[in-house]
């Protein structure tokens, strides 16, 4: 994969890129939760013809991907689909799924709304599997508001051969909410929080608030139950 302007970082994997381990929940025993439906924000579509968030090119044999892994083996961006997801960081963390495989790099790159090159760098991902949280390091440029950005993570299944890559993608764009918002969820704390986000299209908030309440409450079915119904509402499978 090649960018058309980027600048190149490697990263120190305990610095940029972290595995969240979550437990399993009990499927039969359910708890009342918030609502956490993702809506789309009203006026904020995703640049004419930008690609689809959430799907990947064609499996990679190179992959040897297990057959047993969540959505059939393959590479998730956790992204509201077609949708442009809202964050009010500049400096956000962005969500993938990553299948048991025997690659050993992975690359993560932004684009502007052009598709320029804005920054891309290369993390190590031998051994690694589950949700991967990415974030945003200093030496990155921070997301400038009001501007949708597109941001694609490869898994290098053939460093010889890039065109075997597999990639998934999603949009992003950093924003604000009002004065009176901002007093409102001021006040507001756990799926509070999480419900006020995902009605607004603040789709990566609501996300990373959510991974923080799992971590903290492992055992909380409410918890369970809104990470399940806000990635139903995606268009996302189920990831635990």
């Amino acid at each position: 994969m090649t960018l058309s302007k980027y600048t190149l970082g490697l990263i120190s994997p305990l610095l940029i890129l972290s595995v969240l381990v979550t437990p399993n929940f009990n499927p039969g025993v359910l708890a009342q939760s918030r609502p956490t439906s993702f809506e789309p924000a009203p006026g904020r579509d995703t640049p004419r013809g930008g690609t689809a968030g959430g799907g990947s090119r064609p499996v990679a044999s190179a992959c040897n991907l297990s057959k047993n892994a969540i959505r059939g083996g393959t590479l998730t961006a956790l992204s509201p689909g077609s949708h442009l997801g809202l964050t009010q960081s500049d400096r956000p963390k962005f969500l993938v799924y990553l299948p048991q495989t025997v690659a050993q790099t992975m690359e993560f790159s932004l684009f502007d709304e052009q598709m320029n090159g804005v920054y891309q760098m290369n993390l190590p991902v031998s051994n690694r599997t589950g949700l991967v949280s990415i974030e945003l390091p200093e030496n990155a440029p921070s997301l400038v508001k009001d501007k949708p950005y597109y941001w694609t993570v490869a898994l290098v299944c053939n460093p010889n051969e890039r065109t075997e890559d597999m990639v998934v993608g999603g949009w992003i764009e950093r924003t604000e909410v009002n004065d009176s918002l901002k007093q409102e969820l001021a006040k507001l704390r756990g799926l509070d929080r999480v419900s006020f986000y995902a009605k607004r299209g603040f789709w990566y908030d609501a996300l990373n608030t959510l991974v923080e309440l799992r971590q903290a409450e492992p055992g909380n079915l409410a918890i369970a139950a809104s990470w399940a119904e806000l990635l139903k509402s995606a268009g996302l499978d189920p990831i635990r």
